[in-house]
């Protein structure tokens, strides 16, 4: 068999090639201005100046964000209250309606037969005292 010779040529060809030294961050910050600076509207030392404010501008609108997430926030923790709210009221209304079914009279006698006791047919009456008369002398 005989060896391709093409496979070859491309092999020697190719050197390895050696990597290139990373221009400063200055250069990125250059191509920057440079593409804000495409109408020719703008100055780089305007650039320059200006910088503060857009700074400035940037971190409010981070802030309006971040604000925008903590609403929402608040406002799902709101409706989940809420929710719970209705829950729990639901829950003290059937609470407080079985409770009073149970203190009837009717249902308090009939889990007395239950026990053997049975409800007194004879209304409650009074004790009085006699008071003791106090001898002056």
């Amino acid at each position: 068999m005989s060896k391709n010779k093409l496979k070859k040529k491309e092999e020697a060809e190719e050197e390895p090639i050696a990597p290139k030294p990373k221009k400063k961050n200055i250069a990125g910050t250059r191509k920057l201005i440079r593409f804000i600076n495409i109408f020719g509207v703008f100055d780089r030392n305007q650039i320059v100046r200006a910088m503060p404010f857009i700074l400035f501008v940037t971190v409010m609108i981070i802030g309006y964000i971040a604000n925008s997430y903590y609403a929402e926030r608040i406002v799902r923790d709101i409706n989940k209250t809420k929710t719970e709210l209705k829950e729990k009221k639901a829950e003290h209304i059937s609470v407080q309606s079985a409770l009073i079914s149970d203190k009837k009279q009717s249902s308090v006698a009939k889990s007395l037969e239950e026990m053997e006791i049975k409800e007194s047919t004879e209304p409650p009456f009074l004790i009085h005292k006699e008071k003791a008369k106090k001898n002056k002398k």
